[in-house]
């Protein structure tokens, strides 16, 4: 289901700017020249195409709003498990090992262990005094 609305939020988002761009503004915008760019020529005639438009902005406005209450509401939020992609990739990172890389550095440097060695033994004591 929400896969299904926010395919349709895709399409409406993608609706309202192709609509807002045909809009004419000061210069004549992109309505005008849909028809080979001649003004007596213009898509729908000059006041159609700006009535239409301006309705289809209206509409699609809408709709993308409702669209996204309706996926608000939908969404749910009081699961336990983690909604998003970062956070289950961080719940992935903290229980997974972290594994031992034995690959030297790409500058040629030193092989870094990722645990501590075990320091070496002491000397046996022998039961001698010094002397």
């Amino acid at each position: 289901m929400m896969i299904l609305l926010t395919i349709l939020h895709v399409l409406i988002c993608l609706l309202l700017v192709v609509v807002v761009l045909l809009q004419s503004g000061k210069g004549g915008g992109l309505a005008s020249s849909v028809a080979g760019g001649m003004s007596s020529a213009s898509f729908l005639g000059g006041r159609t195409a700006s009535n239409f438009l301006t309705k289809a902005t209206t509409v699609l406005a809408t709709a993308f709003f409702l669209s996204c209450l309706v996926q608000f509401i939908s969404y749910d939020s009081g699961s336990d498990e983690a909604t998003s992609a970062t956070e289950r990739m961080l719940q992935q990172q903290s229980t997974a090992p972290v594994p031992f890389n034995p690959a030297p550095a790409a500058g040629g440097g030193e092989v870094v262990p990722s645990a501590p060695e075990a320091a070496p033994a002491a000397p046996a004591q022998t039961g001698q005094t010094g002397q």
